[in-house]
């Protein structure tokens, strides 16, 4: 039985393509390819490429495929951060830091396996000398004074550990209350408010954190989903510009101007952005099923299929290489379709 294209709920297709429904699910993260719930932890080392050492106050973000984040906590002074409470399936696992480029590393939990331990090497980023930069990092954390950074700390076991958003919002608000400035724990209580679905509270949080300190990109994303959720694409657009200039070589911001343009039909602003995020040299392997949508439904189905073979060659462990292998047959029956009938 042939496999029914699957519409998306806001952008109708163009008339005898196939919309393949990719960029739904890149939407919708609790699928119904969701993981049930286990007790698998991760345990994460975070360190300098060239001289191996440590790198504290990491931000690390366990993303369980293809956005929703699960985890976001910080390291410490030896450059570690553990996670429990995970369930089994794929994830990202991705690290920042001031001074450094972004990294991640996916990692699949298989029947049987309770516990990884994974290291994230971290390059320094060329825009700015190592001294000032270390300089700087190492004045912004020692500005933070004791009491602020333990209540920080707490806020963060209530948060992640103890999933109780509500009081580590609390806490999180004496950590700013003792230390105004501190953009951590302003990103954090916006992501609290989040989890509690409180978007206005949130965004606030997450732009007040971006006042504070514009370098750190991964505060944007956030915020870039929430306007996406919102349908405030120019602010979203905006945003995404801002990331983008701050770090040229991570490849989720074309990839969200890509979905941004999308959502609103614009197929060769979409197809552009799209193409710039496949560029990247750590791109993930989605990029190919949001091109391959935007292919299908700009009606280039030859160039949808050789999308998604490539994802399910970069990436054949994938939860969504089934509807993939579901999809592909219709889809290359499309195309050879439109082969026979143009002009010889």
């Amino acid at each position: 039985m042939p496999l029914a294209p699957v519409p998306h709920p806001r952008i109708s297709p163009r008339p005898g393509l196939v919309w393949i429904g990719f960029l739904l699910l890149l939407l919708c993260p609790d699928s119904s390819l969701a993981q049930a719930s286990s007790d698998h932890q991760i345990t994460v080392r975070v360190h300098d490429l060239h001289g191996e050492n440590p790198i504290d106050r990491a931000r690390v973000q366990i993303i369980r495929f293809p956005d929703q984040v699960a985890f976001d906590q910080f390291t410490d002074g030896s450059g570690n951060v553990h996670f429990g409470g995970l369930s089994s399936g794929s994830y990202i696992v991705r690290a920042s830091a001031h001074g450094y480029r972004t990294g991640e590393i996916r990692v699949d939990f298989r029947r049987g396996e309770q516990e990884q331990v994974v290291d994230i090497p971290l390059a320094r980023s060329e825009k700015e000398s190592v001294g000032s930069r270390e300089a700087t990092v190492s004045k912004r954390i020692l500005s933070i004074p004791d009491n602020a950074l333990r209540e920080f700390k707490r806020g963060e076991k209530l948060l992640n550990e103890k999933k109780n958003p509500r009081e580590s919002i609390s806490s999180f608000e004496h950590a700013i209350e003792l230390y105004p400035k501190y953009s951590d724990a302003h990103f954090m209580m916006g992501m609290a408010h989040m989890q509690m679905d409180n978007s206005k509270a949130a965004e606030g949080a997450f732009r007040t954190a971006i006042a504070f300190d514009a370098s750190r990109t991964d505060t944007y994303y956030p915020l870039a989903m929430l306007l996406f959720s919102q349908r405030r694409f120019s602010e979203e657009k905006e945003l995404l510009f801002a990331a983008r200039k701050a770090d040229e070589s991570d490849y989720r911001w074309p990839f969200e101007l890509a979905r941004c343009e999308a959502q609103q039909a614009h197929w060769n602003e979409a197809l552009r952005y799209a193409l710039d995020a496949a560029k990247q040299e750590k791109a993930a392997p989605k990029v190919h099923l949001l091109l391959s949508d935007i292919y299908s439904n700009s009606g280039r189905s030859k160039d949808a299929v050789s999308e998604l073979e490539l994802f399910v060659q970069l990436d054949p462990q994938n939860p969504y290489v089934a509807r993939v292998q579901e999809v592909l047959p219709e889809l290359r029956r499309r195309a050879a379709s439109a082969d026979a009938h143009e002009p010889k």
